[in-house]
């Protein structure tokens, strides 16, 4: 049943935005009365959070696949949350994800979901990634993602292709700086 209500809330949330994800929304979609919703999700910010929490496994899913194939260990967790945000498409799971993260600075509770994310990663995470390098290319990588969010494309596809070609150089570069270092 939380299954089922967490994909009405996406399927609401894709079309209209968070705006428009009312618990009564969210029931008819569901086919489900609000009491039945309550009973999961207590409120809106309970369900709101519910829906990032299972955004954000999906985005771990596509960022674990990235690193699992690359076979340079340093700076893996950077360069994959680059691939995974710069190859984002406009899925409905995207659009989602993208109207839950533009929410995100008026929403405590899915900031410190987003920080502790974050830290997980980084903790088991490599020095490189865990570097101004590593920092660089994650924001970088958010830049080029909400910059397309809010403004749509503004880049021609070799400039953008470039640009993340030269982020992810920049971890392989790093990486054989440190290694020559050590």
């Amino acid at each position: 049943m939380q299954e089922q209500l967490l994909e009405a809330a996406g399927i609401i949330a894709a079309k209209d935005g968070i705006a428009a994800l009312s618990l009564n929304a969210v029931a008819r979609q569901a086919g489900v009365s609000k009491g039945g919703l309550l009973h999961h999700f207590p409120g809106r910010q309970e369900l709101i959070h519910a829906l990032f929490i299972r955004l954000l496994a999906v985005m771990d899913r596509g960022i674990m696949a990235l690193m699992a194939a690359d076979s340079n260990p340093r700076g893996r967790f950077s360069r994959a949350y680059l691939m995974y945000l710069a190859s984002i498409n406009e899925t409905d799971t995207s659009r989602q994800l993208a109207l839950l993260s533009l929410a995100m600075p008026d929403e405590p509770v899915m900031r410190k979901c987003w920080r502790d994310w974050v830290l997980q990663h980084l903790a088991q995470a490599d020095a490189l990634d865990r570097s101004y390098v590593g920092n660089l290319v994650r924001y970088g990588a958010d830049g080029l993602w909400l910059s397309e969010l809010t403004e749509g494309v503004t880049m021609e596809p070799r400039e953008r292709q470039a640009l993340v070609t030269r982020l992810a150089a920049m971890t392989y570069e790093e990486s054989s700086n440190l290694s020559q270092s050590a």
